[in-house]
């Protein structure tokens, strides 16, 4: 029987392999979408120039925050944990050493300590915030994108009463009277400043820009021990009540997250927080006094209708110290395997410069 000859040569056929810089760029596209931890976006752009031609820093994918360990003084290296990669980041960064860190943010920190700065750690870019006559620029809090959509950035005032807010893109400041001495918690949002009254529990809102505000009552009276975020989420502002819940095992102790959506008829002036049990599939990340809020990607295994948060070590009603997480949906919280357990605050990790003009 005549012998069938392979149309390769043997020879031929062990030399036949994969050409990976030859893979089509649409599909290559694909792959970049696919890659929500920061590190294998720059992997994979490290190939070969084709790939890395397929692909921009722009195009980096949704990422999900890093959780910052509390950062020693003296440090020239930030470590972070990605929840999504179960890895930690160490980053040399000098810009940061004996600063005080706040966030959570995209992209940058508040590095408090001359000089007062927003960082990206990542990039190494920095913007200098240059307070003038303002003697002391302590951060009350911040935008959840200070730099990419210039939000506002809030600065305790020297006389009682008063703030000051800053515009990082344009580097204009503002100082303006507040309705209330004595606030609780804070946030700046879509151009305005939301505030809990202490007193009543009502929230302030005050427009930075004119200067007028206006009052959203409290659904419930809070608790001493009840702490409140004001978080935008997905185009919504959401009231975030963090409480002791008394449910749980007097052994293991936790908290339960009331969640309130800013619902607006005809003027923002006439909102009234109502009580959600579901946020769709967004993932709030909270520290101890700010919250950002993420879109879940499929791709990721991460579900939304979660609030991330963190316990600290002095927090003597707690047994164990660390991340956790809390289920809207059924109200169940669950401890979070990480390295470390005096987590700090978050970053979205972030590539791209969005330094203003000007800056350095």
């Amino acid at each position: 029987m005549e012998a069938i000859e392979p149309s390769v040569p043997l020879e031929s056929q062990k030399r036949v392999g994969v050409d990976w810089s030859d893979l089509p760029v649409d599909l290559l596209q694909e792959i970049s979408k696919k890659l929500h931890d920061i590190f294998d976006f720059v992997y994979f752009r490290a190939v070969c120039k084709k790939w890395r031609a397929a692909t921009s820093i722009s195009d980096l994918p949704p990422q999900l925050p890093w959780l910052l360990q509390e950062h020693r003084s003296g440090s020239e290296s930030l470590c972070f944990y990605s929840l999504l990669s179960d890895k930690i980041r160490t980053i040399h960064c000098p810009m940061a050493c004996n600063k005080h860190l706040i966030g959570p943010s995209h992209g940058y920190l508040y590095a408090e300590g001359l000089p007062h700065s927003l960082l990206n750690p990542l990039t190494k870019d920095e913007v200098t915030i240059e307070p003038g006559s303002f003697l002391c620029p302590f951060l009350v809090c911040m935008g959840p994108d200070p730099i990419g959509s210039n939000d506002y950035m809030a600065f305790l005032h020297n006389d009682l009463g008063t703030a000051r807010f800053y515009r990082p893109r344009s580097c204009e400041w503002n100082s303006v009277a507040l309705p209330l001495d004595d606030v609780g918690r804070e946030s700046c949002l879509k151009g305005m400043y939301y505030m809990k009254d202490h007193e009543t529990d009502n929230t302030v809102v005050f427009n930075i820009a004119c200067g007028s505000s206006f009052v959203i009552p409290s659904p419930k009276i809070l608790d001493s021990s009840d702490q409140v975020y004001f978080v935008e989420s997905s185009g919504k502002v959401l009231r975030i009540v963090k409480s002791v819940d008394l449910s749980s095992p007097v052994s293991t102790p936790n908290y339960c997250f009331n969640i309130y959506q800013l619902d607006v008829e005809g003027e923002i002036d006439q909102g009234r927080w109502v009580k959600t049990n579901s946020i769709g599939n967004q993932i709030l990340f909270l520290d101890f006094h700010n919250g950002i809020s993420i879109t879940a990607s499929p791709s990721t295994g991460f579900r939304g209708n979660y609030v991330y948060y963190i316990v600290s070590p002095d927090d003597e009603c707690f047994v164990s110290c660390g991340l956790y997480k809390y289920n809207i949906s059924d109200g169940q919280a669950e401890k979070v395997l990480c390295p470390f357990n005096n987590g700090w605050t978050w970053l979205v990790p972030n590539l791209v410069s969005s330094l203003p003009a000007g800056h350095n």
